[in-house]
């Protein structure tokens, strides 16, 4: 009887493999949020503006007991907002609507309980545009602006801002769509940028970051009928319109 031949152990030659360098992409790095926030949270603000409203008087009843006959009064009321420092000598980028018709504005930095007087440089109401002046502090954080025409839908933004008044809270999107023609009100934006970052009331003003740090827009207003529809003014009209803010400033030290 023949003996089983025993299983020959198969040999493999020696096969070289190639690596295959994945391309790492630093937008979806969750480690790139983290170091936005940390590298640049202190040039960003809250901005909390002191306003005085009128009470007109309530009318008198004719059919009731007489009383005398009430003066019109105001009130103090308080409005929140965001801004971010764009130069080192404390300017302040935000909204005009956050600071419209205000008696005093307060900026606060972060981790930071007191806040700061800051004074209106210039202001445009149609475009709600605004930029404030402040003691910047030591070694002050500024962000940069990014060039609007490079940003593309479907990129990962970064919102830093106060929503409610809850101090430096960020929130993450994508560029939804760019160059979207919005009315609010008076005012019409024929540019803004459309993101689906979480903005809130209070996030008025705060940065739109890209993930190489850079501002392309400035947060300014959120759908009230949706969820996941937020607006941000492009970062190339605020560059334009900055020398408009601040001539303000340079006529008033000619004078």
């Amino acid at each position: 009887m023949k003996k089983k031949a025993k299983p020959q152990a198969r040999v493999t030659k020696n096969v070289k493999f190639t690596t295959v360098k994945m391309r790492r992409t630093p937008d979806l790095a969750a480690g790139n949020i983290a170091d936005i926030f940390e590298r640049y949270r202190d040039a960003v603000v809250n901005i909390e503006v002191v306003k005085r409203e009128k009470e007109t008087p309530r009318r008198r009843d004719p059919w009731g007991p007489y009383r005398e006959p009430e003066r019109e009064s105001s009130k103090n009321t308080m409005n929140i907002g965001t801004g971010f420092i764009f130069d080192a000598r404390g300017y302040i980028f935000t909204n005009e609507h956050v600071i419209h018709e205000a008696e005093q504005i307060l900026v606060r930095f972060y981790d930071s309980e007191d806040g700061v007087p800051a004074t209106v440089v210039g202001s445009n109401y149609e475009m709600d545009l605004a930029v404030l002046k402040v003691k910047p502090p030591k070694n002050c954080r500024v962000l940069p602006f990014a060039t609007s025409n490079n940003v593309r839908v479907g990129e990962w933004v970064v919102a830093i801002g106060c929503p409610l008044g809850l101090d430096h809270s960020v929130t993450v999107g994508i560029v939804s769509a760019t160059e979207r023609p919005v009315i609010i009100g008076e005012r019409q934006y024929p540019q803004l940028i459309q993101t689906d970052a979480a903005i809130n009331r209070g996030n008025s003003g705060g940065p739109l970051i890209n993930m190489r740090g850079q501002v392309i827009g400035m947060n300014t207003a959120v759908s009230a009928s949706s969820q996941g529809i937020g607006f941000a003014i492009p970062a190339d009209v605020l560059k334009e319109q900055l020398g408009a803010l601040l001539g303000t400033e340079r006529k008033r030290r000619k004078s």
